[in-house]
């Protein structure tokens, strides 16, 4: 049995509940507070693993001679620990100075093992990762007089351990978006294909009855925060007439979280975009398309409110059913020297498998490869997805941009045919999330971080 040490409980907050019993933990060291924020309140999100998992959560007050496992969540890695990486600037603080005497000596005579938990993130090895600041973290592990050897770092790279020399701290592959789903739609019958809720037998039947009718439209493709590779597609769908034969979201200036993280400029001026194609007479063709673009936002579908993250839990399945196939827009799209070659997958890899879609992907190459490695089947020879292998971005891009319009050419009769024709490859996706992947994620992840 695992055992969680956590600080304080509440009356109040979200229970998780274990085999062991329900519990209401507080985030470990949640007062710590660096660049007028708090890294360390994450809402406990980690306790989504424990849930209904052989797992203990007890005070550290409460722990005698057991060994645990003092989970840290954090929103910001870099923050967490004083630094901003895009300032270089080291407050000199960290969330180890709220780590209490106790498990301090506890982490020091090998009875507990710290766990940095960053599981919905994938950032790079130029990014707000272990990789990126190693030295600085270790640094003031070893002031804190805190074994490296007791100490487990984890995110959503799935190459974590693949492009790393880092030795002396274990690293561990999460990924919060892959648990999540699974265990939001197992609790939303509403979200299912399978079982014998009456919704999920609806959902089954509507999707089977779909073999006897033309859906109205060839693809889906979300895009709620405006990134690069983002802007590229909508503009690529704009200037090759097929935006209107798709449903797609894109923000108007201003509607956007990413408004405040991002710089002040043009979504759809190559200033944003340009270095991902690095071809100046590339980067015309979509700015030229630019202002006829920008009169037909915003593309809204569901939401108005773009600054509101709720994708994860937001399946609606209507999209699906009247689409063919998704243009898979993931969180990254960057040359393997720029993202250090890391790989995630969020739900917007899982939504279209979860919902019997085919997919282009529009994500760092090597992602399809990952995701056949996990046993998951894709679309060649019907797609081509040679631009897997390609690493430069601007190329992939454009070998991209070819396949989706391939697949708009065709009438809506022969990709109701040839979507059809895929049916064995579609089901054998979504019971292997259901019934394997998932499972050996959530599994792998509790055994790499217990002692």
């Amino acid at each position: 049995m695992l055992t969680i040490g956590v600080d304080k409980f509440s009356d109040e907050g979200p229970p998780r509940v274990t085999t062991q019993g329900r519990f209401t933990p507080i985030d470990n060291c949640i007062e710590y507070k660096s660049f007028d924020y708090f890294p360390c309140d994450s809402g406990f999100v980690i306790g989504e693993y424990f849930e209904n998992q052989d797992v203990d959560i007890k005070l550290v007050s409460k722990i005698k001679n057991e060994k645990y496992v003092y989970p840290v969540c954090v929103r910001n890695f870099g923050h967490s620990i004083g630094i901003d990486i895009w300032s270089n600037k080291d407050v000199n603080t960290s969330f180890l100075d709220f780590i209490p005497n106790t498990t301090l000596e506890h982490l020091r005579n090998n009875q507990a093992k710290l766990l940095v938990y960053y599981g919905y993130e994938e950032d790079s090895i130029h990014g707000d990762s272990l990789f990126r600041l190693y030295d600085e973290f270790v640094k003031k592990l070893l002031k804190k007089e805190i074994p490296l050897k007791n100490v487990i770092y984890s995110d959503a790279n799935v190459l974590l351990n693949e492009e790393s020399d880092i030795n002396d701290i274990k690293m561990v592959v999460s990924n919060y978006c892959t648990n999540t789903v699974d265990r939001f739609n197992n609790e939303h019958k509403n979200n299912l294909y399978h079982g014998g809720h009456s919704r999920s037998i609806e959902n089954r039947e509507k999707w089977e009855d779909g073999e006897n009718n033309v859906r109205s439209k060839y693809f889906l493709c979300y895009n709620r925060l405006p990134k690069e590779h983002r802007a590229l597609v909508v503009l690529s769908l704009d200037i090759n007439n097929n935006l209107d034969k798709g449903i797609v979201s894109f923000p108007d200036y201003g509607m956007s979280s990413w408004d405040v993280v991002d710089k002040e400029e043009d979504y759809l001026k190559s200033q944003h975009y340009g270095y991902l194609l690095n071809d100046k007479e590339v980067e015309s063709k979509y700015e030229n398309g630019a202002d006829d673009l920008k009169k037909k936002l915003p593309l809204v579908l569901d939401k108005k409110d773009f600054t509101v993250c709720h994708s994860v839990i937001n399946n609606i399945i209507p999209h699906y059913l009247d689409t063919y196939f998704t243009i898979c827009t993931e969180s990254h799209f960057e040359t393997r020297e720029k993202n250090g070659n890391s790989i995630g997958f969020t739900e917007k890899t899982w939504k279209p498998i979860l919902n019997f879609h085919p997919f282009v992907y529009v994500g760092n190459a090597g992602s399809l490869k990952k995701l056949k490695e996990y046993g998951f089947k894709t679309f060649e020879p019907f797609i081509d997805e040679s631009y897997d292998n390609i690493d430069d971005t601007g190329q992939r891009f454009l070998a991209i941009e070819k396949e989706i319009n391939k697949l708009c050419e065709k009438s809506l009769e022969e990709l109701h045919e040839w979507y059809w024709s895929i049916k064995d490859i579609l089901k054998h996706n979504y019971k292997h999330f259901y019934k394997v992947y998932s499972v050996e994620q959530r599994n792998n992840f509790l055994n790499e971080i217990s002692i």
